[in-house]
């Protein structure tokens, strides 16, 4: 099933067309930010108030800057004139680098200090290997920003202080109670290790991966609604928890037209390119997730990576959007099992069946072949009716462990609790709150 889905995807025209962002020639340069001062500078330059500040702040914050530094360095003059004296008429000489400071030698007028900072950004994005990829859906040109997944998961892993590599299944107390203290400890985590090291021997150990999505603001020269994409990799122990961003989903909006097709061509784009920015995420990861990847620690021998997706940080639409599941006005409203809405929250729902995972998907994959070939809705019925699923197929089914072995694919996903703030009741009663009191 996963072999089929990567091949399904291998298909779509953006497999050849993703570039880099920056040339990988920029990020060779030097940094101009090359002591503690230019880098705290650049840092608040770029993280004032969240989005970091507007050109022309930048040009204001450079001259508060050298204003101070001015400062600071004539009253260290007049203090130095005032303890010296000069000895047998030698007066020393002041050259003209110590009548400038380290902002104005760096950044001789406003202008500069803005383009070294554009230049910065362009040398870490290059550094990082950003691409940018075009997604042509129903007529339309979306771009995909983004980094490879299994790439920045590597850097990440061999760069870190502290790696754990294996799961550790932690008993407390005689009567064998297992102890849950980290995702390492997980029975997903557990029973994919012991997959993966039958398979690929014991010098192998499972890369894991999780990850967050969820609609934010992104300002940069403007407010665009995106995506933005964030993992993890479970195996860093360091004292902070690291998530990095790997891409960012463009936002789909509502249809001029408030006419049946208009509706349903805006929310086919929106599935559709949900799931092939997913693709391009996850382009090196899937083969790897079969095959493995090897990997040197420094003083260690070749040990063999293979990378699973162990986790999946969304609310509950973008749980269902991310596999491909009806978000209303649907009959199985649950991912894991097949219950119908009319009796849930009642006794029939003890024993409900659960979901097949290769069922659904062999479903899905059919329904979105059709769908390409014919958008006719009414061809959607079978997997409305049968699944309460839409007519594509979830990105993550390629990645083994979610659809092959132990086929835990709905078993990844936790619902982001922060979701009951801004969806639920509980919002609604805080919000008042200050007027009552």
């Amino acid at each position: 099933m996963a072999a089929r889905i990567q091949a399904y995807y291998e298909a779509m025209p953006e497999a050849s067309k993703k570039r880099r962002l920056v040339p990988p020639s920029v990020g060779q340069r030097p940094s101009r930010f090359d002591t503690p001062l230019l880098r705290q500078a650049l840092k608040f330059a770029l993280s004032a108030g969240g989005p970091g500040l507007s050109e022309a702040d930048q040009n204001t914050f450079l001259s508060v800057l050298v204003q101070a530094e001015d400062g600071d360095r004539a009253r260290h003059r007049g203090r130095d004139r005032g303890a010296s004296r000069p000895e047998h008429g030698v007066v020393r000489q002041t050259s003209s680098d110590d009548d400038e400071g380290e902002l104005t030698r760096k950044f001789p007028n406003k202008s500069s200090f803005v383009i070294a900072v554009r230049e910065e950004q362009r040398r870490v994005l290059s550094k990082l290997c950003w691409d940018q990829t075009p997604v042509e859906v129903e007529g339309t040109t979306y771009k995909f920003y983004s980094r490879d997944l299994l790439l920045a998961a590597l850097d990440l892993l061999l760069y870190a202080g502290h790696v754990q590599l294996w799961g550790e299944r932690l008993v407390n107390g005689p009567d064998g109670t297992l102890m849950r203290a980290v995702m390492m400890d997980s029975d997903i985590f557990l029973t994919e290790e012991v997959i993966v090291r039958r398979r690929h021997g014991s010098h192998s150990f499972v890369l894991g991966v999780q990850r967050f999505v969820n609609e934010a603001v992104v300002s940069w020269s403007g407010a665009h609604y995106m995506y933005p994409i964030r993992a993890r990799v479970v195996n860093i122990r360091d004292r902070a928890v690291q998530w990095f961003t790997v891409g960012y989903i463009p936002h789909v909006g509502k249809p001029a037209s408030r006419t049946a097709p208009a509706r349903r061509r805006a929310s086919d784009s929106r599935n559709a390119v949900l799931q092939r920015c997913r693709v391009i995420l996850l382009r090196r990861f899937v083969p790897a997730s079969q095959t493995g990847v090897p990997v040197e620690f420094p003083g260690h021998q070749m040990l063999t990576a293979v990378p699973r997706i162990v986790g999946l940080v969304a609310d509950q639409l973008g749980e269902r959007s991310v596999m491909c599941l009806m978000g209303n006005a649907c009959e199985f409203f649950c991912s894991h099992c097949i219950v119908r809405r009319h009796v849930a929250g009642g006794p029939a729902v003890v024993g409900a069946a659960h979901r097949d995972v290769t069922t659904l998907l062999d479903a899905q994959l059919d329904g979105a072949i059709v769908r390409e070939r014919d958008p006719r809705p009414s061809l959607r019925a079978l997997l409305r009716t049968e699944h309460s699923s839409l007519a594509f197929v979830p990105a993550l089914g390629a990645v083994w462990g979610l659809a092959t072995d132990d086929k835990r694919l709905f078993d990844i996903v936790s619902l982001d609790l922060l979701h009951v703030w801004k969806l639920g009741v509980v919002r609604m009663v805080a919000q008042r709150l200050p007027s009552f009191m």
